[in-house]
Formats: structure tokens, C-alpha cells, sequence
């Protein structure tokens, strides 16, 4: 994706509706936006519009020289940096374009968009970052999702809509799931079925209605058995991938796509590697602007050619998570 495609808008919220225990959906209007796809990241100022623009520069001082508390970042708890957000979804509107977010309230900057009303504006930036590759059709591609990673898999299953998918998410616990669940689930897909399910190998049915409504089914997991397999997300990979794709040619044309905590990506790509599955990860990473200027997103990839730079001599490199990523193949990242 080209960087150049981002620019700097002013949003008005049209939904912010709490989704569970700590995630909220928020649904923003622009009257127009660059291109997006699945993988991308937009930067949203989570800060009032009149206040956007204003930081303190100089130190005021009192009468008996002390420093006085000046500027709004100063006078209160306010989030200073844009935050990250990845594409959840998009809609292309008659009188312009809906961005749907999904975020959790972990901080100053969350509690803010989380009070945001219908009507408020807010400052966005992008879209940023490059996007997952959609190319290879002729397989499985198997979205596994964690916590606030859960999201792009959102805006990939729309993508993927009519193809052979399957969806995996996992939570702490089911008041963390940011889903739509759907009892019972229904029967699972034909090329499912044919394996014999168990009460350690659930096959995947269509049980989350946001993945369902395009033909992909689910599996969702919890840490601690509250709903659906318990246990880790990457165990409940781990069973389907060695119950349902055991053919080797399955397997060369399957694709994993993951987002989520840095520990559950890792053992993703582990498991990728280790049963010769493409993987492509969507990494999380603190980043203060989003565009490669602050270089605070960086990351360790292997080189194809240890001889050439960057730091030629060795097979690694750092790469930018905000503009050379933030997908990566899986078998490239040295965590």
C-alpha cells in the first residue's frame, strides 16, 4: 500500500456501543477516505477537537517561582499521543465512508473514545500500514484471533466471504468476547464434518454471527472454560490443523492469518513453521505517530541476504512495524 495514500481527517462518531465487559464498538463517518484493506491501522487523536493542536511549550512560573500547571495535557489526565487502531471493517456510504473500529479500555486514551456520544468529532489518521495478502484462493485460510486482535480477522472475513475459511478467537473469558454469539452454532461444514468431533476437538460451526454471515465457521476459545474450548486459542489451532488438514498438499495451500498478544502470535507461527503452513502476522506494537518518524515500532526480521544492508554482515534487521509492516510472514519475525 502506498503511505502516501494517508490523510489527516476529522471524523463524526455515528455509533459507540459497548460490545462486553471492556471492548466497544465505534463507528466513524468521513466524507472520504483513501482505499483500505484488511491489515491496515488507522492513528485517531483521543483527545477533544478544540484541544487537538494545543500543547504546552514554555513553563509559566508564580510570584514565588514555582512552575505553574499549564495546557490541557497538564492540567488533567489526557492522552497526548494518537493512539493505533486497526480496521475492523468499512463501508462505503452514498454521502461518504464508515470506519468501524473495536477497541478496549486499558488507559486514559480508551476511556476517552469510550464516552464519545453520536455526533462528537474525532481526529484520524491514514490508512497506515501495509495489508494481508489475499492472493493464494485456492486453499483454507484459517483466521486465528486474541483479545484486541480479533478485529482485523473482522474486516479479512468480509474479504474472504465465499471462500474455504475457518475463524479462531480466543478470550480470557466469554464477558471479553467483542462477538456476536450464536447458540447452538448449527451443524459444521461439510469438509468438516468428516472428522469425528470430541469434547477435546470441537469442530468449528458457524457460532459467532460477524463470521457467519459469510459462510465462515468458528471456533472460540477460553482461558478459562467460560464458553467454547477451554483453554489456549493456539491448542485449539494446534487440534483442528492435525484433525482436519492432514494432507501435506491442505497444508501447502493454506494460509494463517493472526493478530493478537505478542506470546499468542509467536506459538501461531510456531505452529505454522513446524506443519510447513504460510502464516502472516499482523503485529502489535507501540507506535507514537504511525509513519516511521519515531521510529518506537521496531522489530527484528530475518534478511534473505545477510550480505547486503541493512547491518550487512548479519542475517537479521530491524524493520518498522507502522510502514514495513504491520504484517509480516511469520517464519521472517525473530521475537
Amino acid at each position: 500500500m502506498n503511505q502516501m495514500n494517508r490523510q489527516q481527517v476529522v471524523s463524526t462518531v455515528l455509533e459507540n456501543r459497548q460490545l462486553c465487559r471492556e471492548h466497544y464498538r465505534l463507528v466513524l463517518h468521513v466524507p472520504e477516505f483513501a482505499p483500505t484493506e484488511p491489515g491496515q491501522f488507522i492513528q485517531v487523536s483521543c483527545r477533544p477537537m478544540e484541544l487537538a493542536g494545543e500543547f504546552s511549550t514554555e513553563l509559566q512560573w508564580d510570584e514565588e517561582g514555582r512552575p505553574e500547571v499549564c495546557g490541557a495535557e497538564l492540567a488533567g489526565r489526557m492522552a497526548l499521543l494518537r493512539r493505533p487502531f486497526s480496521l475492523a471493517g468499512r463501508k462505503q456510504m452514498t454521502n461518504g465512508v464508515e470506519l468501524h473500529l473495536i477497541h478496549r479500555v486499558g488507559g486514559v486514551g480508551t476511556q476517552w473514545l469510550s464516552n464519545l456520544a453520536a455526533g462528537e468529532q474525532v481526529g484520524v489518521l491514514g490508512p497506515l500500514g501495509n495489508r494481508f495478502d489475499q492472493s493464494r484462493q485456492d486453499g483454507t485460510a484459517i483466521l486465528v484471533g486474541g483479545g484486541v486482535g480479533i478485529p482485523p480477522m473482522l474486516y479479512l472475513a468480509e474479504r474472504l466471504a465465499g471462500r474455504k475459511a475457518v475463524a479462531f478467537c480466543g478470550a480470557l473469558s466469554r464477558d471479553l468476547l467483542p462477538l456476536t454469539i450464536v447458540e447452538g452454532g448449527g451443524p459444521p461444514p461439510p469438509h468438516i464434518a468428516e472428522a469425528p468431533a470430541s469434547q477435546e476437538r470441537r469442530p468449528p460451526v458457524y457460532s459467532v454471527e460477524e463470521f457467519s454471515r459469510h459462510g465462515i465457521p468458528t471456533v472460540i476459545s477460553t482461558d478459562d472454560g467460560s464458553f467454547g474450548f477451554r483453554g489456549f486459542v493456539t491448542q485449539a489451532l494446534e487440534r483442528y490443523l492435525d484433525a482436519y488438514l492432514t494432507d501435506i498438499e491442505a497444508r501447502d495451500r493454506a494460509v494463517i492469518y493472526t493478530c493478537g498478544p505478542e506470546g499468542m502470535m509467536k506459538r501461531v507461527a510456531e505452529i505454522a513453521v513446524n506443519r510447513q503452513i504460510e502464516c502472516q502476522v499482523a503485529v502489535e506494537r507501540a507506535m507514537a505517530c504511525g509513519m516511521g518518524t519515531c521510529q518506537s515500532c521496531v522489530i527484528r526480521v530475518r534478511k534473505p541476504d545477510p550480505a547486503k544492508p541493512p547491518m550487512a554482515g548479519k542475517d537479521w534487521c530491524y524493520r518498522l512495524a507502522c510502514t514495513d509492516g504491520p504484517v509480516f510472514k511469520g517464519s521472517d519475525l525473530l521475537w
